[in-house]
């Protein structure tokens, strides 16, 4: 981009030279510039700034650096889908990725993000001039009269958005101090790509959320954070106060071995085969914090073996008849709501309503009616496949399957 701007502004200058005439002077003010030349100049500015920010004397990386700003400039010129605004942040990413592919993939993720932003600020724009615009005049029977209603008097006392975050993080505060723990282990970073931690972090966000507008929240203490990779940089994004004294929430470098005594721990993982029939409100439970849409291995169950813990699993085939295909991994964001229910209720069909619809057997079945109501004719071919394909089942399909899920269990094959 930088390669670029230079070498039109080379190109113009003896043309401008050529134009004008020796004899006659032309008098510019100092004070007056055009408008373009100004948002070209900071945009130069800020361009080097973090160039400087990024590279920090590193002749290699700045020369990449450069061909990488220009490749994304090329980008913009050609209109294709590269967003306009682009933070340090961003550069180091995409200095990080390795291939174009993946580069385009990434600069369409932050073009069709800052295309929502700009979409959700227009409709709010919109939808404040069309009330502004829809505003009635007040009608009143004498002139001092009180008026009630919205922007009007009210009969209700006005709680205000910081008045409910203060009585949130009150309650919060109140359950570090006496309420039950409970461990997200974030040890699993390296398992993961930069997408999957981003994803993660916003999944942390909405437990700290969740938890604390409950009426009985946990004590939830993160261990195992790095603080210098992406999960935590993403969610410091999201929760901008997260270093600060009073927000609650634990945050710990240490392993949870070193945090809480070993016998009252409790690995909360899909993978094993105790299930967890009855809460114990004096165990604390461990949820890994892990997005596996690549890496599908039964590192929880790795991990709880090799740290010597007790493990359990949700009973999810007791209460729920779960659709073939879908995985029995919950999210965080999906986990602590189910804890927080059941530790307040101790009923296991209430608690388990936090479980995703997409994944029930109900869900599918629906889908498939609806797909068939539709489109009549198809019903005989899905009828037709499904008996076909239960023929052709061997019979030892069964013995097989069965193999490899007591291998998923077997203390040597981790």
């Amino acid at each position: 981009m930088y390669c670029v701007r230079a070498i039109l502004r080379h190109l113009r200058q003896p043309t401008i030279r050529k134009l004008q005439d020796p004899k006659v002077v032309n008098f510019i003010p100092t004070f007056y510039r055009p408008a373009s030349q100004f948002s070209q100049a900071i945009e130069d500015d800020f361009s080097e700034q973090i160039v400087d920010e990024i590279c920090q004397g590193d002749a290699d990386l700045e020369k990449k650096l450069r061909i990488l700003m220009l490749e994304v400039e090329v980008m913009r010129q050609d209109g294709r889908q590269a967003p306009d605004n682009l933070k340090a942040s961003n550069w180091k990413h995409l200095l990080e990725l390795q291939s174009r592919n993946q580069r385009h993939s990434y600069l369409l993720y932050l073009f069709k993000t800052e295309k929502s932003k700009e979409n959700q600020k227009a409709k709010k724009e919109a939808r404040k001039q069309a009330f502004m615009e829809s505003k009635q005049e007040d009608v009143r029977e004498y002139p001092d009269d009180v008026m009630y209603g919205i922007s009007h008097q009210s009969l209700f006392l006005r709680i205000r958005d910081q008045s409910m975050n203060n009585f949130d993080n009150y309650r919060a505060l109140q359950a570090i101090m006496h309420g039950q723990p409970i461990v997200v282990d974030c040890s699993y970073e390296g398992n993961m790509i930069y997408r999957e931690a981003v994803n993660a972090a916003k999944q942390m966000t909405f437990v700290f959320g969740d938890n604390r507008i409950h009426k009985d929240p946990f004590d939830v203490h993160m261990c195992n954070v790095n603080m210098r990779g992406y999960f935590y940089e993403q969610l410091q994004k999201n929760i901008p106060s997260l270093e600060e004294p009073w927000l609650p929430l634990n945050i710990h470098t240490k392993s949870y071995l070193d945090v809480f005594p070993k016998e009252k721990l409790v690995y909360l993982t899909p993978h094993c085969r105790n299930e967890l029939t009855e809460y114990d409100h004096d165990a604390i439970y461990i949820i890994g914090c892990m997005v596996d849409k690549v890496n599908n291995e039964p590192l929880s169950l790795a991990k709880a073996k090799r740290d010597g813990i007790k493990m359990a699993k949700l009973p999810l085939d007791r209460y729920l008849e779960w659709a073939p295909g879908s995985k029995k991994n919950l999210n965080i964001n999906h986990m602590l709501p189910i804890l927080l229910d059941l530790k307040m209720t101790g009923d296991w069909e209430y608690a388990l309503r936090h479980v995703p619809r997409r994944k029930l057997m109900e869900t599918k079945v629906l889908a498939m009616e609806k797909r068939l109501k539709r489109n009549p004719s198809l019903r005989e071919q899905v009828f037709k496949n499904l008996k076909q394909h239960s023929d052709e089942l061997p019979d030892s399909y069964k013995l097989k399957r069965k193999q490899s899920k007591a291998s998923l269990y077997d203390d040597d094959s981790i």
